[in-house]
């Protein structure tokens, strides 16, 4: 049970999110009309900027300060790496806008940066789940994205879900999170990210 555990935390680590997130828009909606090479240059920006970076930041941070591990397990660690997340997503917001990446996908990618931005003033007093934040945000933009496209995913929904209940279970299973911090994290990161949706939809009519 713990190697499952930790084989689906590595598998939906919250730095993976946005990417994923961009290769289901790339794949399932219009955006799948694009030219291979411009998706593969669009997946390897948002990869680069909300993965490889931040990852690389943590490393070096556990390296040097020679404390922590690399899943933060200590509130009092996460900080730094938090403003570094946001910074790097709203880096990978203006990339898209140079690839003309349209209005609904910069709005749910920022709103990562939001959610992580009310994780980071929660975590100064109370330890939050990034990784729930991540799924949640999943699945708030799958929502967001139907509406947009006034779609009726309804696999996709119960894919995300069953992945979201899994993956809370392991974070409880190894001891990360309280049961708490589990369904606040999934709701934080279902909220920001759906809500920005839809102010990206009221933003495609106005």
């Amino acid at each position: 049970m713990k190697l499952a555990a930790n084989i689906l935390s590595i598998i939906f680590h919250p730095l993976l999110m946005i990417t994923y997130g961009v290769l289901l828009a790339l794949t399932y909606t219009a955006l799948a009309i694009y030219p291979m090479q411009l998706k593969l240059w669009v997946l390897a920006g948002v990869f680069m900027m909300t993965a490889f970076v931040p990852a690389i930041f943590i490393f070096l941070m556990i390296k040097i300060n020679r404390k922590g591990d690399y899943e933060l397990t200590e509130r009092t660690d996460r900080t730094m790496p938090y403003l570094v997340y946001v910074a790097s997503v709203v880096a990978c917001v203006l990339y898209l806008s140079k690839m003309l990446m349209p209005i609904w996908v910069l709005s749910l990618v920022f709103g990562t940066a939001v959610a992580m931005l009310i994780a980071l003033c929660i975590n100064f007093f109370w330890k939050i789940s990034a990784h729930m934040i991540g799924i949640g945000g999943l699945l708030g933009g799958i929502m967001g994205i139907s509406r947009v496209y006034l779609l009726n995913p309804y696999w996709a929904f119960i894919i995300v879900l069953l992945i979201a209940g899994f993956l809370g279970s392991a974070r409880i299973q190894l001891k990360k999170h309280t049961p708490a911090q589990v369904y606040a994290g999934f709701g934080l990161g279902f909220i920001s990210i759906y809500i920005s949706s839809l102010l990206s939809y009221f933003y495609f009519f106005i």
